[in-house]
């Protein structure tokens, strides 16, 4: 974390997320029944999903952070993954259900007769712009320092909210100065079509943390620029990672000079994990194993061997599965 005051925002932010965006919930359904915004009804449903987000958040920073024990050898940090899931889920099957009866309401012409909303309206969702514009930035700056999926998710959810405000609120313009009070249920209806595409988003997203998705592609180009950096490393045999929570677990495997002690190896490796540690932000995990490097002549001579034994091998089943041509 850059700055002190992250720790704070860090064990926070749940709870700040949690009590905006249930004010910003109620805000909007009341102001949107007594308007008759239905558009501006629908866009609560954003801020009930970052409720939802925000108490996972809770429980998520709660259940990864536990330590590990003999249960649990990697740790805890697919409880994000899985607390998103959820999260995505549940956009899914609700969002859904509203698509339906909204499109059901234009299709049928019934959302087209309806009355412009009230102009209260309008400032509450240009009020709740700001409110969500203001909640983009602090979530994103917690996400980045503390590198947390479900953080990431209600960034992004914040954002969201502010465009579906934003777009509420051009709704009620056009609905009142360009006399086409439909608008209002188109908007509600395209409200509903992003959250269910925000929802397979969260949904996959949370599928490949769960299932030990790698790290990003820059992540292992770095890895691999650090560790041919350091002294002694001749090449770079094999990176693998893999994402648990908050963190990035790495193993490697570098390649030394043939002729040189396993001691003065393994030393090598220690200086590759110490850099990759000061280096890599995040970093749950890091294994460095050594090797001779790929083509030295120790290396060769071993794959003769192993060649050679695979001839025997062959060569002995061949004589066991000979036919017998004897003549008696």
């Amino acid at each position: 974390m850059s700055y002190p005051q992250c720790l704070i925002c860090h064990r926070t932010v749940g709870w700040t997320g949690l009590v905006v965006n249930i004010g910003l919930s109620l805000l909007k359904l009341f102001v949107g029944f007594i308007s008759g915004s239905q558009a501006l009804m629908i866009d609560a449903l954003y801020s009930l999903k970052d409720v939802l987000t925000s108490f996972l958040i809770l429980l998520g920073l709660k259940y990864s952070k536990k330590p590990i024990d003999e249960e649990h050898q990697f740790g805890h940090g697919k409880a994000e993954f899985l607390f998103s899931l959820v999260v995505g889920l549940s956009m899914i099957i609700i969002t859904g259900m509203f698509i339906y009866f909204e499109a059901d309401k234009v299709l049928s012409g019934a959302g087209m007769t309806h009355k412009a909303p009230h102009m209260i309206a309008l400032w509450t969702a240009l009020f709740v712009v700001g409110a969500n514009i203001y909640m983009w930035y602090y979530t994103r700056c917690v996400a980045h320092q503390v590198n947390s999926p479900i953080v990431a998710i209600l960034s992004d959810h914040q954002k969201s909210d502010a465009i579906s405000s934003m777009a509420v609120a051009l709704g009620i313009i056009g609905s009142h100065y360009l006399n086409m009070p439909w608008l209002d249920t188109l908007v509600a209806v395209g409200e509903c079509l992003d959250l269910f595409h925000l929802g397979v988003k969260i949904s996959m997203e949370a599928l490949q943390g769960l299932m030990d998705v790698s790290a990003p592609q820059e992540t292992v180009q770095k890895v691999h620029e650090l560790t041919r950096a350091v002294a002694g490393v001749k090449s770079v045999e094999s990176v693998r990672t893999r994402r648990v929570g908050q963190d990035i677990w790495i193993t490697l495997v570098i390649g030394t000079d043939p002729e040189l002690t396993i001691e003065r190896a393994k030393e090598i490796s220690l200086w590759v994990e110490e850099r990759l540690v000061n280096a890599i932000p995040h970093l749950g995990e890091v294994s460095v194993h050594f090797k001779s490097a790929s083509g030295t002549l120790p290396e060769l001579q071993q794959m003769d061997g192993e060649f050679e034994k695979m001839r025997q091998s062959f060569a002995r089943r061949a004589d066991t599965e000979a036919p017998d041509l004897g003549v008696v």
